[in-house]
């Protein structure tokens, strides 16, 4: 399976005035869906049919998950995926027109479109990614406007320190530009198995990674960045959830 993920739909004045700002940005589009009580199983035939039928190949690929923890638990995620701006610019009135007449009507609650910016650089193993895992965990906070800076430091370093210590495990970090408070950020983990001690790494038996990032970045650098970024938040959104893939729902590639 090729490395991308994906969503559709009409791009909204917003995204563009910020796209000029960021052109080479990598964004991800997200939805969320719960479905009407009684009304899965209905559900979920509409977004397979209506799946198989316009996201049938890479160019236009979705993914779908569905959260299995917390105050969502039960609701679907749908993604696209690893797109440039060059993306807003498509025609996707006929594949919206058709999900407004044959799923929407299952549908009891929608968040509408929203569109993510990845921060490349702060993330780690999601450029290796073969496809979508088994799960991901999510954890979604907001930021103190003017403390973005003292957020992503810790992350950007740790993103490094992953990289140097071939660190085999994976996370990414999301800034929403659209759709919701522009100060949401988002980190991502997938794993196939819950046991994530399977990760590795060429750390030496003993050395912590506390250690091994303050060698790096300086003496005390851990608890100070980590510190810092803990003040910067402003409000936990949902915290942390799990969701899992959904193959049966999602572009087979």
């Amino acid at each position: 399976m090729k490395k991308l993920f994906s969503l559709t739909f009409v791009i909204i004045f917003s995204i563009s005035i910020y796209s000029q700002r960021n052109p080479n940005a990598e964004y991800w589009i997200s939805f969320i869906y719960q479905p009407q009580k009684g009304m899965v199983e209905n559900f979920e035939k509409a977004v397979a049919e209506k799946t198989q039928k316009y996201n049938n190949s890479s160019d236009n690929a979705i993914f779908a998950f569905q959260v299995m923890t917390g105050s969502s638990a039960g609701s679907y995620q749908r993604w696209v995926v690893r797109k440039d701006v060059s993306y807003f610019e498509q025609d996707s009135s006929d594949e919206l027109k058709y999900w407004n007449e044959n799923v929407d009507q299952y549908i009891a609650n929608k968040s509408g479109q929203r569109i993510w910016q990845r921060f490349i650089g702060a993330s780690h193993g999601w450029e290796d990614a073969n496809g979508p895992m088994k799960y991901y965990t999510q954890q979604v906070m907001v930021i103190k406007r003017g403390k973005n800076g003292d957020f992503m430091t810790p992350h950007r370093r740790l993103a490094q320190l992953f990289s140097e210590i071939e660190f085999t495990g994976n996370r990414a970090i999301f800034r929403l530009v659209s759709g919701g408070n522009n100060q949401t950020f988002m980190i991502i983990s997938g794993f196939n198995n819950h046991d994530r001690s399977t990760n590795s790494s060429n750390l030496p038996d003993g050395k912590s990674w506390e250690n091994a990032y303050n060698e790096k970045f300086g003496e005390n650098a851990w608890s100070e960045d980590w510190s810092a970024q803990n003040e910067a938040i402003e409000t936990w959104g949902s915290n942390v959830s799990k969701m899992q893939f959904r193959p049966d729902l999602s572009t087979k590639l």
